[in-house]
């Protein structure tokens, strides 16, 4: 799991530049770790985890560039943004674990647009808008996931 915890702050570290990515992005990778070691992957073809760990690293930088501590003027709360749990913003880990949790009930509900339930919720799939979120995340995913594994 080494290698997938440097290859989250490769990732992390492209989108947010740090001079320091342990201490900036430490918590945050060590939290998609575990949950992937834990729960497995959030895609089929995916035994390393790095495709799932790029989903989480994308939705991460564009709901709070990677920080834990954020809450909109929503209600939206932690690294991943979700809805009223400003508790989260206290435990990264708890954070994401809700996510992936969400992310996989997005994935079986909207299986063209995987990010748009988790996103938007019902009605999601016929959302324009929330497709173009699933298609942003899912493009930078594997954007970030590609440069990372060339840096």
């Amino acid at each position: 799991m080494l290698t997938l915890y440097l290859l989250v702050l490769r990732m992390a570290t492209l989108l947010v530049p740090t001079n320091d990515p342990i201490v900036r992005h430490g918590a945050f990778a060590t939290a998609v770790v575990e949950e992937i070691s834990e729960t497995g992957p959030l895609f089929r073809d995916d035994a390393s985890g790095a495709r799932s760990a790029a989903l989480l690293v994308a939705i991460g930088f564009r709901e709070s560039t990677l920080r834990n501590d954020v809450e909109s003027p929503t209600h939206d709360s932690c690294a991943l943004q979700i809805n009223r749990r400003p508790d989260l913003k206290e435990d990264v880990r708890e954070c994401v674990r809700v996510g992936v949790k969400m992310l996989r009930e997005s994935m079986r509900m909207c299986r063209d647009y995987p990010v748009a339930f988790y996103a938007s919720g019902p009605g999601a799939c016929e959302n324009a808008r929330a497709r173009a979120i699933s298609n942003d995340r899912m493009a930078m995913a594997k954007k970030v996931l590609a440069s990372a594994k060339s840096w």
